[in-house]
């Protein structure tokens, strides 16, 4: 699982990035598209910041639905991230999908994820 390459093409509050995910049997590659990066890094800060765990499943979805990423706790000290890319428009019922899951764990492996998606977005 790989996020990188962001740009700003129309220098606004846009902010694409490319996304390229591989596993056995798969890879996928998605330009991003979002608004000053709808959030995602905020987002995983705050899953960094819960390091004792959660109930359930936290989602974030980018601006056009071509990356969504769920996480779970297992309450052991250990975060499931699953990148799901969708295209060619991934806001479209039909379009194609592939996903991948990360295992990291809760404390050091997620603060540095925090820290790598921030500076990306800078």
């Amino acid at each position: 699982m790989l996020l990188r390459a962001a740009e700003r093409p129309w220098n606004d509050d846009v902010l694409d990035f490319l996304c390229e995910i591989s596993d056995v049997g798969v890879t996928a590659a998605k330009v991003v598209r979002t608004l000053d990066g709808d959030s995602l890094a905020s987002w995983v800060a705050e899953l960094a910041d819960s390091y004792p765990g959660w109930d359930g499943v936290r989602s974030w979805k980018s601006l056009e639905r071509e990356l969504r990423i769920d996480a779970t706790h297992d309450r052991r000290g250990h975060v499931s991230l699953r990148f799901v890319v969708r295209g060619p428009r991934g806001y479209e019922r039909d379009a194609w999908e592939a996903s991948a899951c990360v295992n990291l764990d809760a404390g050091e492996d997620m603060r540095h994820l925090a820290a790598e998606i921030a500076a990306l977005f800078t």
